[in-house]
């Protein structure tokens, strides 16, 4: 087995620890490996996607820390996002959730740039069959 040395922010290490506290999980390493695990599963299957798909992308950021990039991704991806919702949790965060239908393609696209702004809490996604 390799050994890899990653960067976590200390907040983020606080809460695995808290639930590895909890007697959830073996170690901090099966975590991550898990969660690697479930990263290139998903990835595989949004690669394998094809044609017309319906999702919804949801988006945790730092009221703060919504930058142009995430503006210019909604604004590049217009022709696939039906429908947009923004709310504000807290006087510090905001969720957004778009509602997308078009090429599977263009949703992989955009999923891959929200996973590149580093200013994202969080980001899920759910994929809909029509039909």
């Amino acid at each position: 087995m390799v050994v890899v040395s990653l960067s976590i922010p200390d907040e983020l290490l606080a809460d695995l620890d808290t639930v590895l506290g909890e007697g959830r999980s073996a170690s901090r390493s099966e975590v991550i490996r898990q969660a690697l695990r479930n990263y290139i599963s998903e990835y595989r299957e949004l690669s394998e996607m094809r044609g017309v798909v319906i999702a919804t992308i949801t988006v945790l950021y730092d009221k703060e820390e919504k930058n142009d990039g995430h503006l210019g991704l909604q604004h590049e991806f217009g022709e696939i996002i039906t429908s947009y919702l923004h709310s504000h949790l807290s006087d510090d965060s905001c969720l957004e959730v778009m509602v997308i239908k078009g090429d599977a393609s263009r949703l992989k696209q955009l999923i891959d740039g929200l996973k590149a702004d580093l200013h994202l809490k969080n980001m899920k996604f759910s994929v809909m069959v029509e039909g």
